[in-house]
């Protein structure tokens, strides 16, 4: 058993050995290639020597960029207004003729049997979209091996990556530039909280390039692959925690700088997604407590002053300043206007008060111009205070007026 297990290892590593690229991730499209050099590192080392496609300031011809990135979580920071984008991958690419030259003349005065082995494999493959060479994105762009293309995120407050970005050449003269596990942070200050916590937020990010001549954006066929399957599982491979993604959507987009026959145009990927909060336990935790308040504090009312009812309204109002406090740390900034919550607070404030209110003139009608106590209100006869109970059928009518205009005025204010 212990050979047949040591068997099984050593087969593994040679065949992960011998692989071109390693798969990493859930859906097909998004599955991250890590690539190795097929050339030897002399060839790459002249390929690179002789590669001067960065010396230029201007593209002298037309480039198409086809572009891909894979956004894997979504985080929200409402305190401190700021929203992270963390991508696991980002990529674009072109082919470069003249490099495609380069490789051929690199190989053509190179007989090893290395490279007659890696012709072999090339042949054999059937397709010229392989890895040959692998270098460092910083590096190669600063010592004008490659061209710059100034890719920026628009209105980004922050950009990081993890991993040094790379450029990988292909046998066919592709260029591709690949960037991994980058966080980019943007400020969220123009939000709208009106309808929290019941809110959707809609969020726009932009990837250009500020070479505005020559150039224009495409998405890849990964990319749209990435997409669709994206769509059919609801955009759950990507992580928004507190947040549901309801709509995701990237496409290339021209934007013209002069006038619309002018040949300098700004070229980007631009997504934009819909994301809504997830507010169902904001709701069991504070919502219904609130209404069952609101409810009981109205039915109060309906409760003869001589029950204890001051006693019973005052501790319901302290129920709800404590529902209040805990929830004046929520996690939303605070605004210049009234969100959903505020105005539902504000609308249990408003009953509470008022039946308290209605119950202090009760109490003051009894015991200054009737001359009863607490007790002794209940054994006068009706007759004798009819006027206090038609006080209190009247009481009851004008409090739920007053409880359905809060609550209007409330919804036309933030919807409306």
């Amino acid at each position: 058993m212990i050979r047949f297990l040591g068997f099984i290892l050593i087969f593994l590593s040679i065949f992960i050995s011998r692989a071109i690229s390693i798969e990493v991730t859930s859906l097909e499209a998004e599955k991250r290639l890590e690539f190795s050099e097929l050339f030897p590192k002399r060839i790459c080392d002249n390929i690179y020597d002789k590669s001067t496609f960065g010396t230029e300031k201007k593209l002298k011809e037309d480039v198409t960029l086809k572009n891909f990135f894979n956004l894997k979580r979504i985080n929200l920071d409402e305190q401190n207004s700021t929203l992270s984008l963390f991508l696991d991958q980002r990529s674009f690419y072109y082919t470069e003729p003249k490099l495609n030259l380069i490789i051929f003349n690199s190989l053509s005065d190179d007989f090893s049997d290395e490279m007659s082995a890696i012709n072999k494999k090339v042949i054999e493959a059937k397709t010229q979209k392989i890895v040959v060479c692998e270098y460092d994105l910083n590096k190669s762009i600063s010592e004008g091996k490659f061209f710059d293309f100034q890719m920026t995120y628009q209105d980004s407050t922050k950009v990081v990556s993890n991993i040094d970005p790379k450029i990988l050449i292909f046998y066919d003269g592709t260029v591709e530039y690949i960037y991994y596990d980058e966080v980019v942070t943007y400020n969220t200050s123009d939000f709208n909280y009106k309808k929290y916590p019941f809110d959707e937020q809609s969020f726009k990010f932009v990837v250009y390039s500020k070479v505005f001549e020559k150039v224009s954006f495409r998405a890849s066929n990964k990319f749209k692959i990435l997409n669709d399957e994206m769509r059919k599982v609801n955009f759950t491979n990507i992580s928004s925690p507190g947040w549901t993604i309801n709509q995701f959507i990237s496409y290339p987009y021209m934007e013209t700088l002069v006038d619309a026959y002018s040949d300098y145009a700004k070229h980007s990927i631009t997504t934009e997604f819909l994301i809504q909060r997830n507010s169902i336990s904001f709701v069991f935790k504070f919502i219904m407590p609130i209404v069952m308040i609101i409810m009981i504090t109205y039915l109060t009312i309906f409760l003869p002053f001589e029950f204890y009812r001051i006693s019973v309204c005052i501790t319901l109002v302290l129920s709800l300043v404590a529902f209040n406090l805990v929830a004046a740390s929520s996690k939303i900034p605070d605004m210049p206007y009234l969100n959903v919550f505020d105005w539902f607070i504000f609308t249990a404030y408003i009953n509470a008060i008022s039946v308290l209110i209605v119950t202090f003139i009760e109490s003051i009608y009894v015991g200054h111009f009737m001359g009863y106590g607490q007790k002794d209100i209940l054994k006068v006869p009706k007759h004798e205070k009819a006027g206090l109970l038609i006080f209190r059928r009247i009481s009851w009518i004008i409090l739920l007026i007053i409880l359905i205009v809060s609550a209007l005025i409330g919804y036309f204010y933030i919807y409306k």
